[in-house]
């Protein structure tokens, strides 16, 4: 780790923020000496100064701790630095009032923002105070026009009560004003972690896989069914044994033809399962297992706008099975030790009930935040700490709801997918980051989540992380001891069936990722997909 470099930072703004507050330079000074003798996170840093400077100017320290509450929560699901020149920005581009009437307001709205302890300041609430000042001064049509539409929140628990309540911009706004709440909510915003479909916080789990069973038309109403309670579309179990036991023909028609066009109408592209190997749910069919694999072949080599194929194994002979060599990507599981499912893009291994939520764990910004090891892994803890707050709360709102089943809300999993693992471990162990890797991963096995890798798509996106999935998996091939690696949800790519079979047995998870003939690269670099 770059030894005390994001603790300077964070000294440095503290002692910036202690003068804006009110405190001379020779009072900022002293503090900042006193934190050079401090270990500890950006939090217990702050914490510490105010401490500090409590004892030399009292008031200086409240302004300093005011800055904190002037943290606001925006639609962009960030924590940012209170900023009245906003609210003047959108008064003039809303409205048609003045800019000595739009300073004025957002001058004033600051000074209350300062005397008030707000927990949870957003951007809703900023904007009803700038509308309350609005009617003070007498602009009662600019205020209609400012004005936001929404709904009580009282309202929305009512709705709740009685039945599902599908408005995913209401119902993310009601999870962050009422149900994710406190560090859950900071660590969000502050983009140490990320709660997927907050939306669905009290009303859905994340997916679940399910084995469908009799005609298709059936077969799809039941997936609908589950689909109502996922926040993605749930994953077809063993989708080959479903059609080969409805009727699947050789060619491509019959069920497979009649599931891809009524699929289409349901929630959206699936992961399909094809399962090589008869068990789970699917073992009573297993006198279907020839015309399964037959199936497999002919749906693994087709375009499908309903499903996303992957294939299932309990052996990595049963690879052989395929009958030719991918054209496409192909992602490739290991039941072998334990169920390994496909989740919209992430891997679960373990009790594959389903996943109840899926929370991400920014580990790369865990270590510039902490400083040392020591403070990365007390900051782990406190995050996971607050994951597992979470996931009772979770279960606790599930359980209430009549039609959410006793399963959905008992014996599905949490998932964490970790982001900057590669970057982390180095930081922690530029020697032995194969070692920080297991630590890290089955620290938080050992807390009951199902742990797996955030694709670097997502890594992206979401934490703007740059992947190095090459260089993650070859560090996760290295020191990584069998049992972490045996149960971490990480796609390892290779380029062959051949070298899939090799690697599958020591992995729960390949991704076949074909070379182009050099004829088709144009000199140009084949990139392995996520």
């Amino acid at each position: 780790m770059e030894e005390g470099r994001p603790v300077r930072e964070a000294v440095q703004r503290i002692a910036f923020e202690m003068q804006e507050a009110g405190a001379t330079k020779w009072q900022a000074i002293r503090v900042l000496k006193e934190l050079e003798q401090f270990q500890g996170n950006e939090q217990q840093l702050r914490k510490r100064a105010f401490e500090a400077m409590e004892k030399l100017n009292p008031g200086a320290a409240g302004t300093f701790i005011s800055f904190e509450r002037m943290k606001v929560f925006t639609s962009k699901e960030k924590r940012e630095r209170f900023d009245r020149g906003n609210i003047i920005k959108s008064l003039l581009r809303e409205t048609k009032v003045s800019r000595a009437v739009a300073e004025k307001i957002g001058s004033e709205v600051e000074d209350r923002i300062k005397d008030l302890k707000i927990e949870y300041l957003n951007t809703p609430l900023i904007r009803e105070m700038v509308s309350s000042k609005l009617l003070e001064y007498g602009h009662e049509p600019v205020h209609r026009e400012y004005s936001r539409i929404g709904m009580p929140v009282f309202e929305v628990g009512k709705r709740l009560e009685a039945w599902r309540f599908d408005n995913p911009e209401i119902m993310r706004e009601y999870a962050w004003l009422s149900l994710i709440t406190g560090r859950a909510r900071e660590m969000h915003f502050d983009s140490l972690i990320h709660i997927f479909y907050p939306e669905d916080f009290a009303t859905k789990i994340f997916c679940a896989p399910k084995f469908f069973e009799g005609e298709v038309e059936d077969m799809a109403v039941s997936a609908k069914e589950l689909d109502n309670i996922c926040s993605v579309p749930s994953t077809a179990a063993a989708w080959n044994f479903s059609l080969a036991d409805a009727g699947a023909t050789e060619k491509k028609s019959g069920a497979a033809a009649s599931a891809e066009k009524i699929f289409s109408l349901t929630k959206g592209r699936r992961v399909a399962e094809l399962a090589l190997f008869a068990d789970f749910g699917w073992k009573e069919k297993s006198h279907l297992k020839k015309k399964a694999v037959q199936t497999a072949n002919r749906l693994i080599g087709g375009a499908s706008d309903s499903f996303s194929y992957c294939v299932s194994v309990d052996s990595r002979y049963q690879l052989k099975l395929l009958g030719s060599a991918p054209q496409e990507k192909i992602t490739a599981m290991n039941n072998s030790r334990s169920r390994v499912v496909l989740y919209d893009w992430v891997v679960a291994v373990g009790n594959n009930s389903g996943l109840l939520h899926l929370v991400g764990i920014n580990l790369e910004k865990i270590a510039q935040t902490a400083g040392d090891e020591k403070g990365f892994f007390s900051l782990l803890e406190e995050v996971t700490e607050t994951i597992s707050s979470l996931s009772a709360h979770k279960r606790q709102l599930l359980s209430k709801r009549n039609y959410i089943e006793k399963w959905a809300a008992e014996e599905t999993s949490t998932g964490v997918c970790l982001a900057g693992l590669l970057r982390a471990s180095r930081a922690l162990s530029q020697d032995n980051p194969s070692k920080a890797a297991e630590g890290i991963i089955a620290g938080l096995q050992k807390e009951g989540f199902m742990v797996m890798e955030m694709p670097e798509h997502e890594s992206r996106h979401i934490f703007e992380i740059i992947g190095e999935k090459g260089a993650t998996q070859e560090m996760l091939l290295g020191h990584v001891g069998q049992k972490a690696r045996n149960n971490y949800g990480f796609a390892y790519a290779v380029s062959s069936l051949k070298d899939a079979e090799a690697l599958l047995g020591d992995v729960p998870c390949v991704e076949v990722v074909p070379q182009a003939p050099p004829e088709k690269r144009a000199g140009k670099d084949i990139v392995a997909l996520d």
